[in-house]
C-alpha cells in the first residue's frame, strides 16, 4: 500500500517539484560586448530571478521561476450558481446517506412489531448497523478514488446501488435477506456517496465553506424528519413493499438531482496515496478521529430507540411516538444551518465542542422523562446539538488537513476508524436496553459522548491553543 511521505506533497498536481527551481533558456548574441557580471535580481512583476553573465562568448539570460509564485493558484471562487449547486448535490448526497442512517428507528420498530418480531432487538439493529458501518468504512477507498477525479463514477455507482437496494428491501422478508439488501446493498451504496458529500464542497468554497457544509448537511436532517413521515403514513395503507419502493423513487429522483448539478474541477489522474502518513504524527488530527469515534459510538442510540422507550415509559401517544424521530431530525436541520452562520465569528471547533456537551447532556436527561413534554424538550436539544455536531465536524476535518488536495484521503482514514464505532453502537445500545433496561442505554450514550466532548476540546486546543475565546 503506498504512503505519502512529506516529499510527496512537495510534488504539484501538475507534476512539477516545487523545491526544486526550475531553469529557463539561455541565448546567444553575434556581437559580444564587455562588460561587469550583474548579480541576480528578482522581476517584481512576473516574480522571476533574472541572471544576466555577459562575458567574452556572448549574453546568456536565465530566467529561474520563483517557487512562491509557482505555488500560487486561483482559490476556490467561494460562491456563484456552479458552486451553489454543488451544495445542492451534496444536500441530497445528505439525504439519501445520513438520512437514511438517520430514519432506521422507523425500520426498527416495524420489525420488531411486525416483519422481525421473533428476533431480539439487538439482531434487527445489526441491520442498521451494518448499513452505517459500511457507509462510513467504505470512505477509506471512496475519498482515494475522488481524490483521482472520479466523482461522478462514485455518484452513479452509489445511486445505482441506493435504489436497488430499496428496490431489494421491499421483496425481503427475513432477517438475512434485510441484512443482504438493506444492510449490504444500500450500505455499499451509501458507502460510496458520502465522501462525496464533504469533499465535493472543498474546492469550490474558502471562507463560505462552513456555511456550505451547514446548509448541505440539512438534507441529511430533511431526509430524517421527510422519510420516517413518509413510511408512518404510507406503510398503513399501501403496505411495507410498496412503501419501500415509494422511497427507491424518491432516492431515484433526488440523485438525479445530485448527478445533474455535480461538477468538480479535473484533476490529474495520477497515482494517489491510500493513506497519508503524515496524519499519523499529526495529533490534533489523531485526536479529534478518538473523538469522533467515542461520538458515533453513542450519538444514534436515541434516534434508534428513542419511540420504544416513549411507549414503554408511557411519555408518548402512539399518535405522538409517530413524530419522535420527526421532531429530532426537524430539530437537526436548524442544528446544521445555524451553527454554521456564527462558525466563522465564534469558531467551528468552539461551537462543535459545546455542542457535544449539549448531546450529552440531553442523553443523560432522558433518564428522567416522564411526561410528553420533558421528552419533547430533551429531544429538541438532542436533534439540534448533534446537528450541529454533523454539520461542523467536516470543516473542522478541512481546517485539520494542511493540503487540500488530500482532503479526500484524510476523511477515508478518519472514516475507516469512525465505522467501526458505528458499527458497534447501536447493538451496545439495544444489548444494554434489553439487559438492564433505557435508563442503562442513555448513560452508555451520555457518558461516551461527555468523553467525545473532551478528546474534541483537546484537540482544539493542541490546534489553535487554549484561549476559548479566540474563534477556531
Amino acid at each position: 500500500m503506498p504512503f505519502l511521505t512529506e516529499k510527496d506533497k512537495e510534488t504539484s498536481p501538475s507534476g512539477h517539484d516545487l523545491s526544486e527551481p526550475g531553469s529557463g533558456h539561455s541565448s546567444e548574441q553575434d556581437t559580444p560586448a564587455p562588460s561587469p557580471r550583474i548579480s541576480p535580481r528578482t522581476d517584481e512583476e512576473t516574480g522571476v530571478d533574472v541572471d544576466v553573465d555577459v562575458d567574452g562568448d556572448g549574453d546568456h539570460l536565465t530566467t529561474t521561476p520563483d517557487p512562491l509564485s509557482e505555488k500560487r493558484a486561483p482559490g476556490p471562487p467561494n460562491g456563484g450558481s456552479r458552486a451553489w449547486l454543488q451544495v445542492l448535490a451534496s444536500f441530497f448526497i445528505y439525504f439519501n446517506t445520513w438520512g437514511l442512517v438517520a430514519s432506521f428507528g422507523v425500520f426498527q420498530v416495524h420489525y420488531e412489531a411486525d416483519l422481525l418480531r421473533q428476533h431480539t432487538p439487538f439482531a434487527i439493529s445489526t441491520i442498521g448497523s451494518l448499513q452505517s458501518f459500511l457507509m462510513v468504512f467504505l470512505g477509506c477507498f471512496a475519498g482515494p478514488v475522488f481524490d483521482l477525479g472520479y466523482a461522478r463514477q462514485l455518484l452513479w455507482a452509489g445511486s445505482l446501488l441506493i435504489v436497488v437496494g430499496s428496490v431489494a428491501q421491499s421483496f425481503s422478508r427475513s432477517l438475512l435477506e434485510l441484512l443482504l439488501s438493506q444492510g449490504l446493498c444500500i450500505g455499499a451504496g451509501m458507502g460510496s456517496l458520502a465522501i462525496l458529500g464533504v469533499a465535493v464542497l472543498s474546492p469550490w468554497f474558502s471562507t463560505r465553506l462552513p456555511v456550505a457544509f451547514g446548509v448541505a448537511a440539512a438534507g441529511s436532517g430533511v431526509g430524517g424528519l421527510v422519510l420516517p413521515i413518509l413510511f408512518r403514513f404510507l406503510e398503513p395503507e399501501v403496505g411495507f413493499a410498496w412503501t419501500v419502493r415509494t422511497m427507491a423513487l424518491v432516492a431515484l429522483a433526488t440523485q438525479g438531482v445530485s448527478i445533474a448539478s455535480m461538477h468538480t474541477p479535473k484533476t490529474p489522474r495520477r497515482r494517489r496515496a491510500w493513506v497519508d502518513r503524515t496524519a499519523f504524527a499529526d495529533a490534533p488530527y489523531l485526536f479529534f478521529v478518538a473523538a469522533c469515534c467515542l461520538i458515533f459510538l453513542a450519538m444514534y442510540t436515541p434516534f434508534v430507540y428513542i419511540q420504544g422507550f416513549a411507549l414503554a415509559r408511557g411519555a408518548a401517544s402512539s399518535k405522538v411516538d409517530r413524530y419522535l424521530l420527526a421532531i429530532m431530525n426537524g430539530a437537526s436541520i436548524l442544528g446544521r444551518v445555524l451553527p454554521n452562520l456564527f462558525a466563522h465569528r465564534l469558531g467551528g471547533m468552539n461551537l462543535l465542542v459545546v455542542a457535544v456537551l449539549v448531546m450529552s447532556v440531553s442523553a443523560l436527561c432522558l433518564m428522567a422523562v416522564r411526561h410528553t413534554a420533558g421528552l419533547v424538550v430533551a429531544l429538541v436539544f438532542y436533534g439540534f446539538s448533534s446537528g450541529s455536531f454533523f454539520s461542523l465536524q467536516p470543516a473542522t476535518f478541512a481546517k485539520l488537513t494542511p493540503d487540500r488536495d488530500y482532503i479526500g484521503t484524510r476523511l477515508g482514514m478518519a472514516y475507516a476508524v469512525m465505522s467501526v464505532a458505528l458499527l458497534f453502537g447501536s447493538p451496545v445500545g439495544g444489548a444494554l436496553e434489553r439487559s438492564v433496561g433505557f435508563s442503562g442505554a442513555w448513560v452508555w450514550a451520555g457518558v461516551c459522548l461527555a468523553l467525545g466532548c473532551v478528546m474534541a476540546a483537546v484537540s482544539r486546543g493542541m490546534a489553535s491553543g487554549w484561549d476559548w475565546r479566540k474563534a477556531t
